[in-house]
């Protein structure tokens, strides 16, 4: 079993999705995978420009010389993507973005009929990749994730295989050097674990597991009250 996890921060291994990204990889990884982590904002991706020519002049093959060449390879070869990005304008990060639309060459230009849906059929092996995405973000209320969700339910068909989306983000960093906030979310690490186990051998992550990811751990307004005083002391 191969998890490929991307992660999208222009902050890489020092920023909040890491936080959430790497106990549940640790989890994958106790549950016998291959886990390999690619950090986008250290990679060469050029925008897609819209040509198609990986649909028609050199099927399954790029104009761009860059690093997305190697990363299609790996994509071809993984049982489960993880999407790991911080929530951008309530959406994926930038360089998250061109990550996606250069994947056009994995797909077929024909158009099929899968169930209710019509989609581009895999140019590269018969067997579906498991998606996962992982999200945090700076506001409190899990509503700001709905856009990022409902673009990766149409991305998948409907099959996501599990979504694991932390608001009031902006603490995760700090969590390891402060004792309080190390005892609220020991749980909640424990069950990024769980989950990552979980996903590898069922496929999805449980019901006990998801309600204590998906639990409100800190109360909103001492949350507010203090992103605002810091943003303060920041300015």
């Amino acid at each position: 079993m191969k998890v490929l996890a991307v992660n999208g921060s222009p902050r890489g291994k020092n920023g909040n999705t890491e936080v959430v990204l790497k106990p549940f990889l640790k989890g994958c990884s106790r549950a016998g995978a291959d886990v390999e982590t690619i950090y986008l904002k250290d990679k060469k991706i050029n925008h897609c420009t819209g040509c198609f020519t990986c649909w028609t002049k050199t099927p399954g093959k790029c104009i761009h010389e860059d690093d997305m060449k190697e990363l299609l390879e790996k994509i071809v070869q993984s049982d489960i993507m993880v999407y790991a990005t911080p929530l951008y304008y309530f959406t994926v990060t930038g360089i998250m973005k061109d990550f996606m639309d250069r994947m056009l060459p994995l797909n077929s230009s024909r158009i099929v009929k899968n169930g209710k849906i019509y989609t581009h059929p895999r140019r590269f092996g018969e067997n579906s990749t498991r998606t996962v995405l992982i999200s945090n973000c700076g506001f409190p209320g899990k509503y700001n994730f709905s856009g990022l969700l409902e673009t990766f339910k149409v991305m998948t068909g409907g099959e996501l295989a599990a979504s694991i989306l932390c608001d009031k983000g902006g603490i995760l960093e700090s969590v390891s050097e402060n004792k309080i906030l190390k005892k609220l979310y020991s749980s909640f690490f424990v069950a990024l674990e769980d989950a990552g186990e979980e996903v590898v051998n069922q496929g999805h992550i449980n019901v006990d597991t998801q309600s204590v990811l998906d639990r409100d751990i800190i109360n909103t307004r001492i949350y507010v009250s203090a992103a605002n005083i810091s943003w303060k002391k920041k300015s």
